[in-house]
């Protein structure tokens, strides 16, 4: 999710999606439909867009009060690869994780969205690299094969939002549109499945059954809001989530009684961010002038802090070095200059639930405590409870390094389901919502 800076993110209302009449009791009786989506997100108002044009009646519920999902705090980026190496780009990219006719309805996919944007009322913008963010946020991976066939873009027409925003106002009003119905603050807790093992619908919040006669779509996100998930699959301890908190695991533990498969569990994507004490989500940080390094809990540097994808920068928590003598060991900590510290938000780049904006110079946040100043290494050190003799070192070599232009040891000078293996595009999470949610809701209309 990367996201230009700029006022907090705020739920997007429906605007007039039915929602259904209840009784005095305040429930609703048995339902049956075509097809249920559970999650309005983007890859559930997607589903229920599709499953809709072509025929089928559809419900969707969503246990948030509101629609939306992460496109609320995302940065609204959108991708696409074309030309004669675009299936070879993608697959590479999966790394073998993905096989090769889920790749070719992912690069269809992707050639069609921007027509179905226009379709749905949108308006596609190309848009280039945004300036002053290290590591740059695109483009993802010059080097692989089909890379000058990719292409990024964005929905456009509401300068007064986030470009994750204006995606979701627009599939907002795709759903008002159509007349979906959609329950907010309902859950679906599990699947039921027909004598032959077919799923056959879900109960919803205090046991609602809903009959669906020709699928069911999750499409109800991640784990990262589940501590039990993220310590059980993910290699990196101490991961904080910097999207919304509805994120639990629900597809997971619907899925697994009903003989469900998993894919994918222990691939992550995410940034180095700040956990303040006062607010629940973590606030992704960004840097926007080449003076930062990152060091570890002994003070040492663990990584080339400008070399990975912007998404794949907790990858280096897991790339060990033995013979350097040291891993990289949690907590890290961010060191900038005063330079780079006035160059830019170091929240922003990627929006946050969290109900603050952080302030363009990032004084605001040092007079919280958030960001602890020194006059030298040694001062730094003992704020941060460090080894000063060790972090003097670390910003001698680094300073050394800057100089002579060259690094000696980086060689400085990274859903409920996901189509990605190791490797991701910047806006590849919105886009895998789009495209499948689609292709889902396709699939299920014709389902008999």
């Amino acid at each position: 999710m990367n996201i230009p800076a700029g006022r907090a993110a705020t739920p997007l209302p429906f605007n007039g999606i039915r929602r259904d009449r209840r009784d005095p009791a305040g429930k609703t009786g048995a339902v049956n439909v075509d097809v249920l989506v559970i999650g309005c997100g983007p890859a559930g108002a997607s589903a229920a867009i599709a499953a809709h044009d072509a025929g089928a009646s559809v419900l969707v519920v969503e246990k948030r009060g509101h629609g939306g999902g992460n496109a609320l705090v995302a940065g609204g980026f959108l991708w696409d690869v074309r030309g004669p190496e675009a299936l070879r780009h993608v697959e590479t990219l999966f790394f073998g994780k993905t096989g090769r006719s889920v790749a070719q309805a992912y690069v269809a996919g992707l050639n069609d969205l921007r027509a179905w944007i226009t379709e749905l009322g949108g308006e596609p913008v190309v848009v280039d690299p945004p300036p002053g963010s290290f590591p740059a946020v695109i483009p993802s991976w010059p080097p692989v094969p089909g890379s000058d066939g990719v292409r990024y873009w964005v929905v456009g027409g509401h300068p007064d939002l986030r470009r994750g925003e204006a995606l979701w106002r627009l599939l907002a009003d795709g759903l008002t549109a159509r007349g979906i119905t959609v329950r907010h603050g309902h859950a679906a807790t599990s699947l039921t499945v027909t004598g032959a093992g077919r799923v056959s619908g879900a109960l919803v919040t205090g046991g609602e059954p809903v009959t669906a006669s020709r699928g069911v779509i999750l499409a109800c996100g991640g784990f990262e809001a589940d501590e039990y998930f993220k310590d059980a699959f993910l290699p990196v301890p101490y991961l904080h989530r910097v999207g919304h908190d509805g994120n639990t695991g629900d597809a997971i533990r619907m899925v697994l009684p009903v003989g469900g498969a998993l894919w994918h569990m222990s691939e992550f994507f995410g940034w180095f961010a700040f956990q303040a004490a006062e607010y629940d989500a973590a606030f992704a940080i960004d840097y926007h002038a080449p003076g930062f390094l990152l060091v570890n809990a002994a003070g040492q540097r663990f990584a080339d802090e400008a070399g990975y994808e912007v998404h794949e920068r907790l990858r280096a928590l897991v790339n060990v070095k033995p013979a350097l003598g040291y891993y990289p060991a949690l907590p890290a900590y961010g060191i900038c200059d005063g330079r780079t510290l006035a160059a830019g938000a170091l929240n922003g780049v990627v929006g946050t639930p969290n109900d603050y904006r952080w302030s363009t110079d990032n004084l605001a946040e040092v007079r919280r405590g958030w960001i602890t100043r020194a006059g030298g290494p040694g001062e730094l050190a003992e704020h941060l409870a460090l080894d000063p003799a060790a972090l003097t070192a670390t910003l001698t070599q680094f300073n050394a390094a800057a100089a002579a232009g060259h690094d000696d040891r980086f060689g400085r000078a990274g859903g409920a389901g996901t189509v990605w293996g190791p490797f991701t595009h910047s806006g590849g999470g919105l886009t895998d919502a789009l495209v499948f949610g689609r292709l889902a809701g396709q699939h299920a209309a014709r389902s008999r």
